[in-house]
């Protein structure tokens, strides 16, 4: 059978993960990778949007339409009698206000929004708010520019680089969690004394890993991603785990 149909059995088939245990344990190390693979592709997507989300912002502060400015001490000084000074860039308002006229009241019904207040920037992506205090640091418009000129130059290495890291850290994660699973798998050979090594408890264990850790996947896209996430993959590891184990084969006693 091949890696994707074993993919597929182990999302709803527990005698088929019982069946899995013959398998090499190279042959399941891969298919751990392509499950970390498969499963962090939305978390690649969204750090790589952010990543170009954020690029594109800094374009935006710095557009020709927008006046001088520099951050001295943490405060915001802005060349211009008109202030504040805003305008929209695409679909997104840009806001720059050295007087504190503005507050962040002001622009809590906008989707998208870039502004830079007396003291701190704001930044709104689809309703989400983050916001960063200018604290020490000290820059100009033109330098801001240069420096961002080289961020976009590096941007895509960066982008390469952390995902790259992010796989390798989920795989870690997930090679963790497969020998968890299978220390439950040892429990559960004492209620179900079936034959087994612990190569075959260690390969079961990872694939049943699979439907949890789509579910988990599922609900970080949709932004359930809190402590219940945490309870769910493990009630459904055990559950799964338990099934599996109550379809392997129980050797005849002796007479």
């Amino acid at each position: 059978m091949n890696i994707w149909k074993s993919l597929f059995y182990s999302l709803f088939s527990p005698t088929m993960i019982g069946q899995f245990r013959r398998q090499k344990i190279g042959r399941t190390i891969l298919y751990v990778f392509l499950l970390v693979l498969l499963t962090n592709i939305p978390a690649a997507i969204s750090i790589s949007s952010f990543a170009v989300n954020a690029g594109e912002r800094l374009q935006q502060v710095l557009s020709e339409d927008m006046p001088d400015y520099e951050v001295e001490s943490g405060t915001l000084i802005a060349e211009g009698e008109q202030m504040p000074f805003t305008t929209h860039i695409d679909d997104t308002l840009i806001i720059l206000d050295d007087s504190g006229q503005v507050t962040p009241n002001d622009f809590a019904g906008e989707a998208n929004v870039t502004a830079l207040l007396e003291d701190r920037a704001f930044i709104v992506t689809d309703g989400d708010v983050e916001q960063m205090e200018y604290g020490t640091f000290s820059f100009t418009k033109a330098e801001l520019q240069e420096a961002t000129g080289s961020f976009l130059e590096l941007l895509p290495a960066f982008i390469v680089l952390i995902l790259i890291l992010l796989y390798l850290f989920a795989s870690g994660m997930k090679f963790i969690g497969v020998f968890a699973i299978s220390g439950i798998g040892l429990l559960l050979k004492k209620i179900y004394p079936a034959r087994l090594q612990y190569r075959h408890i260690w390969v079961m264990g990872a694939y049943t890993a699979t439907l949890p850790s789509v579910v988990g996947t599922f609900l970080d896209v949709i932004g359930r991603n809190g402590n219940a996430s945490f309870w769910i993959y493990w009630l459904l590891a055990i559950g799964i785990s338990v099934l599996v184990y109550r379809t392997l084969p129980i050797p005849k006693r002796r007479q």
